[in-house]
């Protein structure tokens, strides 16, 4: 987290009690222009980082970590009674979980790393610069104020070079979700 970034008092306490519920919630960033509003369980948080088990179309889909100083509002969506949660219980997958090994909530570095050589392959997302995009990869190199990826593109093709982004830059990190596992079936290893 940078040192200028203050995390509001109540979106704490809100994000702890969904944490803690296991409530249904939509979370906002309204302070980054176009982030998208993310929907599901936060089963994470720190004063740097929040992570979220997403939820759509009634099933979990990998998980995003966000700076929680980017968390505007904390929304509920439904409680232990609404469709979601009752389809995902009926299927085994409530209460949502973090992932196994568990991450580090504590910065970009060690979360985007630990992110990539557990599930393959991370979205990187620079929104105050780029709303609508994001780049998919692994994590090839950690330098102290940046991190190197290599790229995967959208036909499950490797990119030779890295690309370098700045932790002060990434407002998000993904992992886990079907389009990311999808990409790596089909791409494989990096050789």
């Amino acid at each position: 987290m940078e040192p200028t970034d203050k995390v509001d008092d109540k979106v704490m306490t809100r994000l702890a009690e969904a944490a803690s519920s296991g409530v249904l919630v939509r979370v906002h960033r309204s302070a980054i222009r176009g982030a998208d509003r993310l929907d599901g369980f936060v089963v994470g948080t720190s004063a740097a980082w929040t992570l979220i088990a997403l939820c759509s179309d009634l099933r979990l889909d990998g998980w995003a970590a966000v700076r929680t100083a980017d968390v505007t509002k904390v929304g509920w969506r439904g409680g232990p009674d609404c469709l979601s949660v009752r389809a995902l219980r009926r299927r085994g997958r409530w209460p949502a979980r973090a992932p196994e090994p568990a991450l580090a909530l504590d910065g970009p570095a060690d979360l985007a790393e630990g992110a990539s050589r557990a599930f393959g392959l991370v979205s990187l997302h620079v929104e105050r610069d780029a709303p609508d995009a994001c780049w998919i990869g692994e994590v090839a190199a950690v330098r102290p104020k940046s991190l190197r990826l290599r790229e995967i593109d959208t036909e499950a093709r490797w990119r030779p070079e890295l690309s370098k982004f700045r932790f002060e830059d990434v407002t998000r990190v993904g992992f886990g979700g079907r389009y990311e596992r999808t990409l790596l079936e089909f791409a494989g290893p990096y050789r």
